[in-house]
C-alpha cells in the first residue's frame, strides 16, 4: 500500500499495513526549514508546488497539506488587514466583525477574487497533479467556531455566547460559509480529497461541553456533512483538553479526529474505539522538538503500541503529534517520529 492507501484505509475503520503516519499541518515548519515567508508563496504557487512535493519525500506524512498556514486568508479577502509574526502563520491584525451591520457588508464572493486563495487553489492542484496518486492532499482551514473567531475576535465571540447568542450564531454560519467558499472550486474539479480542519476556540479550555453542542458541533457537523456527500475526506484538531467531550466527537461526522497532547491516549481508546478514528497524540514541543530522536522513537513506539491495538477491535489509529508542530523542530526528530510508523506493521500488534 502506497501512503494514501494506508491513511485511507485508516479513515475507513479498516486495516492497512503499517499505521498511518501523518502531521498536522506542518506550514510554519515547511516554510522556516525551506528558508522561504509566506509572503514568497502568497504570488508564486509554481515555487510553493515545488517546494511541497519536494517536502513530502522529505517528511514521510501520509498526507501533505498545501495552503497550510494560509487560514486567515478569507479575512483577508474581506477586508482585513494581514501580520506576520515571526516563524509563526500569518493572522488577521484585528476583527472584521465589530457589529451586527459590519456583517451584513461582507461579500463572499470576494473569497473568490482574492489573489492569495487563488494562489492556494494553484498550488494544491499542481500538487495534486504530482503526487497526489501517492500521499492524501488536503487544503486546511479553521473549523466554523475559530474563523468567526477570527472574524469577531476570540474574546468577543465568547462573550456573545451569553449576551448575544442569535448574532453569534449568524456570524459563525457566515464563517461557514466563508469555508466552503474557499474550497468550492478544488471540490468541484475533483482535485481535492480531503479537508484538514482546525477548531482550537472550540477546545475544552475555552468552552463548556454545552456551548460546544450549541455552537460548535452542529457547524462542525454541516461542514463535514457536505465534503462526505462530495466524496471528500475530513480531518479534525481540536486544541486542548477535549476528555469531556471525547463521546460525542464521532457526531462531528470527521473522518480522522485528532487528538491534542493534553488528552490521555488510553482514555481517548477507552472512548473512541470503534467509532472513528483516531490520531494523536506526542506532545510538539517537549517531545518531537525538545527530546532526542532515540526518545522520540520510543515514545511513537508507546503510542503505537496503546493505541494500535485498536485495529484489531472495530478501531483505527494514525501516529500524529498533538498539535501543528512548531517550526524548529530537528528533522532528525521528524525522521524517527515517521520512522516509528513506518517500522510498525499493523499485523504485528495482535
Amino acid at each position: 500500500m502506497n501512503p494514501k492507501d494506508v491513511i485511507l484505509a485508516a479513515m475507513d475503520l479498516n486495516i492497512p499495513d503499517r499505521i498511518p503516519v501523518a502531521f498536522f499541518g506542518g506550514g510554519m515548519w515547511t516554510i522556516f526549514n525551506t528558508n522561504n515567508t509566506f509572503q514568497t508563496f502568497e504570488t508564486d504557487p509554481e515555487e510553493y508546488a515545488a517546494v511541497m512535493v519536494k517536502i513530502a519525500e522529505k517528511l514521510r506524512s501520509d498526507v501533505v497539506y498545501p495552503g497550510s498556514g494560509y487560514n486567515n486568508y478569507p479575512g483577508a479577502a474581506l477586508g482585513g488587514e494581514m501580520k506576520y509574526p515571526k516563524n509563526s502563520a500569518p493572522e488577521l491584525a484585528r476583527p472584521i466583525v465589530t457589529s451586527p451591520e459590519d456583517l451584513d457588508l461582507l461579500e463572499l464572493d470576494k473569497i473568490d477574487e482574492y489573489p492569495v486563495i487563488d494562489s492556494i487553489r494553484k498550488t494544491t492542484r499542481m500538487v495534486a497533479e504530482k503526487i497526489g496518486d501517492t500521499y492524501l492532499v488536503a487544503t486546511t482551514q479553521w473549523g466554523p467556531f475559530t474563523l468567526a473567531g477570527q472574524f469577531r475576535g476570540a474574546e468577543r465571540l465568547l462573550i456573545d455566547l451569553y449576551k448575544q447568542p442569535d448574532f453569534a450564531r449568524k456570524v459563525i454560519e457566515f464563517a461557514l460559509q466563508a469555508i466552503k467558499r474557499f474550497y468550492k472550486p478544488l471540490i468541484e474539479e475533483g482535485i481535492l480529497e480531503c479537508v484538514s480542519i482546525a477548531d482550537p476556540t472550540a477546545a475544552g479550555d475555552l468552552v463548556s461541553p454545552k456551548h460546544f453542542k450549541e455552537f460548535a458541533l452542529p457547524y462542525l457537523k454541516n461542514l463535514t456533512e457536505t465534503y462526505s456527500k462530495l466524496g471528500v475526506k475530513t480531518i479534525l484538531h481540536i486544541c486542548g483538553d477535549t476528555s469531556d467531550r471525547l463521546e460525542i466527537m464521532p457526531e462531528s461526522g470527521a473522518d480522522l479526529f485528532s487528538l491534542d497532547h493534553r488528552v490521555d491516549l488510553a482514555f481517548a481508546v477507552e472512548k473512541l474505539k470503534g467509532k472513528i478514528c483516531m490520531g494523536g497524540n506526542l506532545d510538539p514541543v517537549t517531545v518531537l522538538h525538545d527530546a532526542t530522536p532515540e526518545s522520540v522513537y520510543d515514545q511513537a513506539k508507546k503510542a503505537i503500541e496503546t493505541a494500535g491495538k485498536q485495529y484489531f477491535e472495530g478501531g483505527a489509529y494514525v501516529l500524529m503529534p498533538g498539535c501543528d508542530i512548531p517550526a524548529t523542530v530537528p528533522y532528525e526528530n521528524i525522521k524517527a517520529f515517521t520512522q516509528a510508523a513506518h517500522d510498525a506493521p499493523v499485523e504485528s500488534l495482535k
